[in-house]
């Protein structure tokens, strides 16, 4: 069951609410973007949390490091939605992917983990898969990718803190947290950085709708998966992600990843997976 519902996370729900807001992107602020995926996904946390927990569930042993969480996840998706007004999902999704890459070298400072040789050598290799898909060149790296790379690091640092704060709060505290910085300063903003929409606003609202509400169903099947099956078993269903934006990215936008995105994103995968191997193993 743990895995049926990462499967459905990974491959139907996360796609179709990244090529919502990939759609999005071209056309409204991103405050009103990050407003809707906001609403859509708290709306879905607190049915799920709610009846059990109550208010009980704003309760945190350590609010400070909640809401710095919470800030770091906010700011990776503005950075994240930038990027992909320009960028193909595909590649966004590959360069992504090196967030938990990120976190075996994150945890060394700030979690006081040991990393062995062999998660050093899955990192060198996952960095080696960054570089075929970024291809940096003797321009420089284009900004949208920068912007990408910016998301995934402070992507990596959000999973580092909710590493932390597992050991002091409930799993519907850190929730409830995750998109709350998102949801009260994008409504704080959105009202001096709203667009309507012109032209074809079923679509439109549609996309909205889809961000807040696929977004949050998209979160709500990852908890559910975690409650069901242990980390080290679902963990590898993630990169599922990569068929659900190949396909939607090529018949919304028409992209098709060049080869050289699909031989990165296969040695950052593979990178992935091999850390999840030897963290099973550690443990």
């Amino acid at each position: 069951m743990g895995i049926m519902f990462i499967v459905l996370s990974s491959v139907l729900f996360a796609p179709l609410s990244q090529t919502a807001t990939k759609f999005l992107a071209g056309e409204f602020p991103i405050f009103q973007i990050m407003f809707f995926r906001a609403l859509g996904q708290t709306t879905w946390m607190f049915l799920f949390f709610w009846p059990k927990h109550g208010f009980g569930m704003f309760r945190s042993a350590n609010l400070p490091l909640q809401l710095t969480r919470s800030t770091l996840l906010f700011v990776s998706s503005i950075f994240w939605i930038k990027a992909i007004a320009v960028v193909p999902l595909t590649t966004a999704s590959a360069i992504n992917f090196t967030a938990p890459i990120l976190v075996v070298m994150l945890s060394i400072p700030l979690l006081g983990e040991k990393v062995g040789l062999h998660r050093w050598g899955a990192v060198a290799l996952g960095f080696v898969g960054a570089l075929i898909v970024i291809q940096p060149s003797s321009e420089g790296v284009p900004t949208a990718v920068l912007w990408l790379i910016g998301a995934a690091f402070l992507f990596a640092l959000y999973q580092i803190l909710t590493r932390k704060l597992a050991a002091v709060d409930s799993e519907a505290t850190s929730a409830i947290y995750t998109i709350l910085v998102s949801l009260f300063v994008s409504a704080c903003v959105v009202p001096w950085h709203y667009q309507s929409p012109v032209g074809n606003e079923a679509l439109a609202w549609g996309a909205f709708a889809a961000t807040g509400l696929l977004g949050g169903l998209r979160h709500f099947f990852v908890v559910k998966a975690y409650a069901l099956a242990p980390a080290s078993v679902i963990s590898p269903f993630f990169y599922g992600e990569l068929i659900g934006v190949t396909l939607l990215g090529f018949l919304v936008f028409g992209d098709l990843p060049t080869t050289a995105t699909w031989i990165g994103a296969a040695v950052i995968i593979s990178s992935g997976l091999y850390i999840a191997h030897r963290e099973r193993i550690r443990r």
